[in-house]
């Protein structure tokens, strides 16, 4: 992966005793050339023991590449500690001062990130500029921490390991994921007890899975490796993965597979396995051999995190190849006439910066999101959202809280309904290296305010409605549609307590009620939803429009055109029966008024 960072000091010193088997080198060298191999891990602890042993007289040189190897693998507090020793030192180099406040940063302590900032001193154009823009960082993430947070992330615990799980993108079975901790697992690829080690992190390589949701109550039963008989036999990381919207085209991210690697700059000992692109294609239900992207990959450089536009003729990519504007970039290619792909583009300088950019997704039509370290941020890779296509930009948004934090934040995906979504993050509190966040916002798009009467409802890559209501059109009705109108007017979806899920029942009836809607392709229809009285007013129209774009969201994986689908939140409005505040209720009273009704618009 372009972006490294998976340990931590405990783990890494429980590897000390394998190494006593080299003695035949010294620790530094063994350390210089693990460092050189980019084996963080390996190196940290290596440079750990040698500064155990100097203490105060250990060198500058060691504790700066000390300090790169903990930063690479997240171990940010450890970080800081020999930062603070470097700048306390007569001969601290300037760029010790940038290095911790970076790892200030990291931990969100703004105010003394800005001294350490301050004291930087460069004569490096690009460093100046990166200096100034962590000096504006610290600044807007005080700001930003004090407007707090429009909704909440809660970790995903059915999907989050010891590991790094990142999602990246959002298919008809459910998420696409990306992860180094399932490998154990007995899925349908098959687990593997001794699965192989990157020995730049001491984890496994990254597999790509699908995680089917709301198939049943065992979630790893619904958790599968992606095709493997396609991408089984590859050796190192495996993802991200993209697949096109009729999912019959995949674009896979893979290293360099065989023994040989060529020698580049950035590793002077083994070199360093790029990433590539690779492309396959499902023809008569069969995933053929996957191939590399002819003009995407180049030799010697990095090809990755592929992510289609809403049409499909726009393929986003990160690499680190010559006419970039900084360390990575986000490229473009277009699709030709006869299918092929076409010589790639910078995306430019509206999203390129000379630091890092990564992980693109592609949410809504005209919309990129994508991590970068070179924008005004919280920490370390904030995720930024901006509009345009090609290498025609506006100018990008920091997402801010929740979704951006001290610590790296990559890979907004939302689902086509537009109001859940997900990412990933390193921040504290998680159950491994990066966790998978989830969020549910009914505003996300600013499709109106809550509770608004028979608002249209548009999925992401659809032209807006008007917002006006539906104008009845004067004319008969067959006893069939009448007959039909009645039968959906009468039902009723039920929802489990503090729920937007929709229940198997409701789905099964839903499938109907896309039938019927098909038969009649005039037909608009609003779904009115409601809850019970517990919890505040908000919380209810909010959790009223969750379940209105449940069944939106449901009818529209149907094939119903959702420009036909309307929506009118009631909160706790309108019980069926007694169940209002003040007035005790059981279960099955509390569960009827959690509801969702159609009502049809001729």
């Amino acid at each position: 992966m372009i972006r490294c960072k998976i340990m931590a000091i405990p783990l890494m010193l429980l590897m000390t005793s394998t190494l006593y088997a080299q003695e035949q080198k010294s620790w530094l060298q063994l350390a210089d050339e693990a460092y050189a191999r980019q084996e963080y891990a390996k190196a940290g602890t290596l440079y750990y023991r040698i500064a155990r042993s100097k203490g105060s007289k250990t060198p500058l040189s060691q504790l700066i590449k000390m300090t790169h190897s903990y930063q690479a693998i997240g171990y940010y507090k450890a970080a800081a500690d020999i930062c603070k020793e470097m700048t306390s030192r007569p001969d601290c180099p300037p760029a010790a001062h940038f290095t911790y406040g970076e790892v200030l940063r990291q931990l969100e302590q703004y105010e003394e990130a800005k001294k350490q900032y301050a004291l930087f001193t460069t004569s490096n154009a690009d460093s100046l500029t990166l200096k100034d823009i962590a000096l504006q960082s610290c600044d807007s993430a005080v700001i930003w921490n004090q407007q707090g947070a429009p909704v909440s992330l809660k970790p995903l615990k059915e999907l989050n390991t010891y590991g790094s799980e990142v999602v990246s993108g959002a298919v008809k079975k459910g998420l696409l994921v990306m992860s180094n901790g399932y490998r154990s697992m007995a899925l349908n690829g098959g687990g593997q007890s001794h699965p192989a080690i990157d020995k730049r992190t001491e984890q496994p390589y990254y597999k790509a899975y699908v995680y089917q949701q709301y198939a049943g109550d065992n979630s790893n039963a619904y958790l599968e490796e992606l095709v493997p008989q396609l991408l089984g036999k590859y050796d190192y990381h495996i993802g991200p993965v993209c697949l096109s919207s009729g999912e019959d085209t995949l674009y896979a991210t893979i290293n360099i597979q065989g023994r040989g690697v060529p020698v580049t700059s950035k590793g002077i000992v083994n070199g360093v396995r790029q990433l590539q692109l690779y492309q396959s294609v499902k023809k008569n239900g069969k995933w053929e051999t996957p191939v590399l992207m002819p003009g995407i990959n180049v030799d010697g450089y990095s090809a990755s995190h592929a992510v289609l536009s809403s049409d499909g003729d726009i393929l986003y990519f990160v690499s680190d190849r010559p006419g970039g504007l900084g360390q990575t970039d986000i490229w473009y290619t277009e699709k030709q006439p006869d299918g092929t792909w076409g010589a790639p583009i910078n995306c430019g300088s509206q999203v390129n910066t000379v630091a890092a950019e990564t992980f693109p997704t592609v949410n809504e039509e005209g919309i990129l999101y994508f991590s970068s370290r070179g924008y005004a941020g919280m920490g370390g890779y904030d995720i930024y959202r901006v509009k345009g296509a090609k290498s025609s930009w506006e100018k990008p948004e920091n997402m801010k809280l929740p979704f951006n934090s001290g610590a790296d934040d990559m890979g907004l995906v939302l689902k086509r309904n537009g109001y859940e979504g997900y990412l990933a993050s390193n921040r504290p509190g998680g159950m491994g290296k990066d966790d998978i966040y989830y969020f549910s916002d009914p505003n996300y798009f600013n499709r109106g305010t809550p509770g608004q009467e028979v608002t249209p409802v548009v999925k992401p890559g659809t032209p807006p409605g008007t917002g006006e209501q539906p104008v009845p059109v004067g004319k008969d009705h067959t006893a069939e549609e009448k007959t039909d109108r009645q039968k959906l007017e009468e039902l009723k979806f039920l929802y489990d307590y503090n729920s937007a899920s929709l229940l198997t029942e409701s789905r099964r009836i839903l499938d109907q009620v896309a039938a019927v809607l098909k038969r009649h392709p005039g037909w608009k229809i609003v779904v009115t939803s409601f809850a019970d009285n517990r919890g505040s007013d908000q919380y209810n129209t909010d959790l009223s429009a969750l379940r209105c774009y449940a069944v939106i969201d449901y009818l529209a994986g149907k094939g119903i055109d959702p420009k036909r689908l309307y929506y009118s939140n009631k909160g706790e409005k309108d019980p069926v029966n007694g169940c209002k505040d003040g007035v005790p209720c059981n279960e099955e009273e509390y569960k009827q008024n959690r509801r969702s009704e159609l009502r049809v618009k001729w």
